[in-house]
């Protein structure tokens, strides 16, 4: 049989105070052996399984911090006593650590979708990211204007080249009315300036 850690030894192993690990015992959260002794292979999982990661952990202890209704005296040790009419409870072992995990794969996943909100925000502000709908609606009147300046070349030039038999004059025309034709559709581009 394994010679059990003291108090004290059993603090060291967890990396907290001795005071934390005498609260753990007193309100059952880590059970002693017989001889008073901590086993840390049976009180690590009993520290875990009763640990609580909603709430804030005292600086000293290592716990986490009770919660107290508003206006309700403050217990200086943290300990319910007989008098306060209630027993410390326990979850069962399976439903603690299940709980323990969900809530620490919530919170991660909480935290990785705020960091991406706030990666998006900061790109929107600084102007890497534009709103989606604006550039779909742009490019939507661009083409329509494209089309319309393209469509509108052979009513303007159809009088024009019905006179021209020469194919140099008649290739000139179209390439100086397709560069103007283009020339307007460009100048009607916005072009966003960096901030």
């Amino acid at each position: 049989m394994r010679k059990g850690l003291s108090i004290r030894g059993y603090a060291k192993h967890r990396g907290v105070s001795p005071a934390a690990v005498r609260k753990a015992v007193t309100t059952g959260r880590i059970k002693p052996r017989a001889d008073g002794t901590l086993d840390p292979s049976v009180a690590d999982p009993q520290w875990a399984e009763s640990t609580d990661l909603s709430k804030p952990l005292n600086s000293v202890t290592g716990s986490p911090k009770k919660r107290r209704a508003p206006g309700a005296p403050s217990d200086p040790f943290g300990i319910p006593g007989p008098s306060a009419g209630h027993a410390p409870e326990i979850a069962p072992a399976g439903d603690a650590a299940r709980l323990v995990a969900s809530y620490a794969a919530s919170r991660a996943a909480r935290e990785a979708y705020m960091a991406r909100i706030a990666k998006l925000d900061f790109e929107e502000r600084s102007g890497k990211l534009v709103d989606a709908d604006g550039v779909k609606a742009q490019v939507f009147a661009l083409g329509r204007r494209a089309r319309d300046t393209l469509l509108g070349i052979p009513d303007r030039l159809a009088p024009v080249l019905a006179g021209h038999t020469d194919p140099a004059v008649i290739h000139r025309l179209l390439t100086e009315e397709l560069t103007r034709g283009l020339a307007e559709l460009t100048s009607s581009i916005p072009i966003r300036q960096k901030q």
